[in-house]
């Protein structure tokens, strides 16, 4: 029983971790995105797939 419930914690500890991980690199990368305007202001030229200056 104790080897069962060992086993157990381990599992949601490491299930835990796994989506701490995912929800700061989630974090992370909406703070590098929407930190840079640039995307925003931009627009983009279809024909040549470049990004205009406006």
């Amino acid at each position: 029983m104790e080897d069962n419930l060992s086993a157990e914690t381990k599992l949601i500890a490491i299930i835990g971790l796994l989506v701490s991980v995912l929800l700061v690199v989630s974090v992370l990368f909406g703070i590098a995105y929407f930190s840079v305007p640039a995307h925003i202001e931009q627009e983009v030229d279809v024909k040549t797939c470049h990004m205009k200056d406006v």
